[in-house]
């Protein structure tokens, strides 16, 4: 199966961990948000799209690289955030792709290093657990 990951990680680096962690399971590319234009995720069977949490919810510039794609008629796809809240903070960002015509295969939420003003929350995170995790649930969606 094509597949391609798609991430947005910007303090900590948390989701580029998981995205790459996920690409070796799922022999995909990982590719950083700034190096993917909407032509780019033509081809493929999956794309998985990465995001770390702000104000609950994925980066802006992740749900505009979707909201700018021509309608995917079924295309495969996942998501998968790094954050410190275990609210839900996609429903949105899935709602939009299930809009643009991709079928969601699946959602990933890790524990992400959270340090707003001068606390330090979730620190440790993602740990070798998480990554764990996030491999086993790549290959869950081989199946």
């Amino acid at each position: 199966m094509k597949t391609l990951i798609v991430y947005s990680s910007k303090h900590h680096m948390n989701t580029e961990m998981v995205a790459k962690a996920m690409g070796s399971e799922l022999a995909a590319e990982a590719r950083k948000l700034t190096d993917v234009k909407p032509d780019d995720l033509e081809g493929f069977d999956l794309i998985g799209f990465g995001s770390g949490i702000r104000g609950f919810a994925v980066h802006p510039e992740l749900a505009n690289l979707v909201e700018g794609l021509a309608e995917r008629h079924g295309q495969k796809a996942f998501v998968f955030t790094t954050c410190a809240s275990n609210r839900d903070c996609t429903r949105k960002f899935r709602t939009l792709l299930v809009e643009k015509g991709f079928r969601v295969a699946g959602e990933f939420h890790c524990p992400g290093l959270w340090t707003p003003l001068i606390f330090r929350l979730r620190k440790g995170h993602p740990d070798a657990t998480d990554m764990d995790s996030a491999r086993a649930f790549a290959r869950s969606l081989l199946q």
